[in-house]
C-alpha cells in the first residue's frame, strides 16, 4: 500500500508541474511554480540578482540574472534572456537570443547566438549561426558556419565552410580546413563567402575564396588559398593581396 501510494503521489506530481512555470528568484523571495497550458514542456523564468548554475536535461529560460550563468545540460533554449555577469553553456544544442553583458562561452551542438556581447564571445559548435551585437574579441569554432553580426573588437573564425556578413571592427582572421589531408577532394568543403563591412583589413585561408558584392574591405586583405578569389561585381576590396596556398597548413601561412 506505501509503495502504490508513494507511485500515486510521484505521477500527480508530474502531471501537475507539466507545462508549468517556475519562478527562481533571490533566495529568500522563494520559488513560485505556476500553470501555464500554453507550455508542454514548461520553461524556467529567472529573476534574480545572484548567480544561477544548473546540471539537468533540456533547460528552457527565460528572464533577468544579475550575476553568472553556468549551465550544463542537454538542449537550451534561452529567448529574450538577461544576464549582467558571464555566461558559461556546455551542452547539446543551444539557442540563445538576448544580452550579457560579460564573456561568453558556449560548446554544444548546432548552435543559433542571436544577440548583444558584452565582452568576450567563444562558441564552439557543429554548426553555428551567429547574429547581433559583439563588443569584445570573437572566437568561433564549427564545421559549418553562418554569421551575420557587428564585431567591435575583432574576429577569429575556423569552420570547415563560412559565410561572414555584417561589419568587423579589428582583426579578422578566417580559416576553412586548416590541414588538407593527402588524397583527398575538398569538393564541398573549404568555401569562404565573405559580404561584410570589414573595417581594418585581414587574413583570410581556404579552399575558395568568394568575396560578394557587398563587401566593403578597408586595409590590406591577405588571402590564402587553392584557388584564386573570385571578387564579385559591386565589391570592393582597397588592397587585396592573393597567396596560392599549395596545400598548405594555415596555421602555418596566417601570422599569429
Amino acid at each position: 500500500m506505501t509503495k502504490l501510494w508513494l507511485a500515486a503521489t510521484a505521477l500527480t506530481t508530474a502531471l501537475m508541474t507539466s507545462g508549468c512555470v517556475i519562478v527562481v528568484a533571490d533566495e529568500g523571495d522563494g520559488a513560485k511554480m505556476m500553470r501555464q497550458h500554453r507550455s508542454a514542456d514548461g520553461y524556467i523564468v529567472l529573476d534574480r540578482d545572484g548567480d544561477y548554475s544548473r546540471l539537468s536535461g533540456d533547460l528552457n529560460l527565460r528572464g533577468r540574472l544579475g550575476g553568472d550563468l553556468s549551465l550544463v545540460s542537454g538542449d537550451v533554449d534561452a529567448d529574450g534572456l538577461e544576464v549582467g555577469g558571464e555566461v558559461s553553456i556546455a551542452a547539446g544544442d543551444v539557442n540563445f537570443t538576448g544580452k550579457v553583458d560579460g564573456e561568453v562561452s558556449i560548446a554544444g551542438g548546432d548552435v543559433s547566438w542571436n544577440g548583444e556581447a558584452g565582452d568576450e564571445l567563444s562558441i564552439a559548435a557543429g554548426n553555428l549561426t551567429v547574429r547581433g551585437h559583439i563588443a569584445g574579441p570573437a572566437s568561433l569554432a564549427s564545421g559549418d558556419m553562418e554569421v551575420d553580426a557587428t564585431f567591435r573588437d575583432g574576429l577569429s573564425a575556423h569552420a570547415g565552410s563560412m559565410t561572414i556578413n555584417g561589419e568587423v571592427h579589428g582583426p579578422l582572421e578566417l580559416v576553412a580546413i586548416n590541414e588538407m589531408r593527402r588524397n583527398r577532394d575538398y569538393d564541398d568543403e573549404g568555401d569562404i563567402e565573405i559580404g561584410a563591412r570589414v573595417h581594418d583589413g585581414g587574413q583570410v585561408c581556404g579552399i575558395r575564396v568568394t568575396i560578394a558584392s557587398t563587401a566593403r574591405i578597408d586595409g590590406r586583405f591577405e588571402v590564402f588559398a587553392e584557388h584564386q578569389p573570385v571578387v564579385e561585381s559591386g565589391a570592393r576590396v582597397d588592397d587585396l593581396v592573393f597567396t596560392p596556398r599549395d596545400r598548405r597548413d594555415c596555421e602555418d601561412l596566417i601570422d599569429n
